[in-house]
């Protein structure tokens, strides 16, 4: 992979959050490291429902996450489903537009409904990483359209 390419990465964090006892900037320094064997990170959002998400502990580990170079993007829910990964859906294909490939994009989340969008943005020649939690029934769907998948 030439490390010229732009990377973006976006995290599936309300489903995808890590043990509450890991530190948020070892957790950044993980996957940075992934991201730069593909190139250089351009973007990194996290995108959660921050009204849910409001323990000391919580916030503390946001705070490590942003200051780690994170950007956290907050996805009020108002009684609505699946908003979290509409604004993630959304944001990719808007790196896809702004950024002709080859580019990667790192998608970290392990839900189904990603599938259709990882697939198309392959056959338009980019690289997806897909980083999934460690969980036995992560959808073959989604698997099988990523360039790479690492387990989390």
């Amino acid at each position: 992979m030439s490390n010229h390419r732009k990377v973006a990465i976006f995290w599936d964090y309300e489903n995808c959050s890590p043990p509450m006892n890991s530190q948020g900037h070892a957790i950044v320094n993980g996957i940075r490291r992934i991201a730069h064997v593909f190139g250089y990170v351009t973007s990194f959002k996290a995108y959660l429902d921050m009204s849910s998400q409001s323990s000391p502990k919580s916030v503390g580990f946001r705070s490590d996450l942003q200051s780690s170079g994170v950007s956290i993007i907050d996805c009020p829910h108002n009684g609505k489903k699946e908003v979290v990964d509409k604004m993630i859906l959304v944001d990719m294909i808007a790196f896809a537009v702004d950024n002709p490939s080859p580019a990667t994009i790192i998608l970290i989340a392990g839900d189904r409904d990603y599938a259709y969008a990882v697939s198309t943005l392959r056959l338009r020649q980019y690289s997806v990483v897909l980083i999934v939690p460690p969980a036995p029934n992560i959808p073959q769907s989604l698997e099988s359209q990523a360039s790479v998948v690492v387990d989390w």
